[in-house]
């Protein structure tokens, strides 16, 4: 077996099993790991409320999520494109290429900053 083919495999894997931990057990209820950033500092980072955001996707209760973290649940389709993009790169290849233009990386990066200081001064 190749070691790409075996990394993919223990990926799937992993993200199997993360998805069934957090689809059952509520992050809000149990010890999960917190957020280093908001222990220390008391501010929210453009992260902070994910994993109960994931919890709550995965029960589709939607506007929930979305309360937990908006850029998360922003963050999906996003990723999911990416995905998409990256695995269908030779047949769609004008769409790789947009997935990869600055102009995106900087739109992702601006959202980010902006979510993260418009969630500190107004306390999303």
């Amino acid at each position: 077996m190749k070691k790409k083919t075996a990394a993919f495999i223990l990926a799937v894997i992993a993200a199997v099993v993360l998805i069934a931990v957090y689809a059952l057990l509520d992050p809000a209820a149990l010890p999960f790991p917190r957020c280093p950033f908001l222990q220390l500092t008391g501010l929210k980072c453009p992260g902070c409320g994910s994993q109960r955001a994931l919890h709550q996707l995965l029960g589709l209760h939607i506007g929930a999520a979305f309360r937990y973290n908006a850029a998360m649940v922003f963050c999906i389709p996003l990723v999911a494109f990416l995905f998409f993009a990256d695995i269908f790169r030779n047949r769609f290849p004008r769409l790789y290429d947009a997935s990869r233009h600055p102009a995106l990386g900087w739109t992702v990066l601006a959202a980010f900053l902006t979510w993260w200081l418009l969630r500190n001064i107004f306390g999303w």
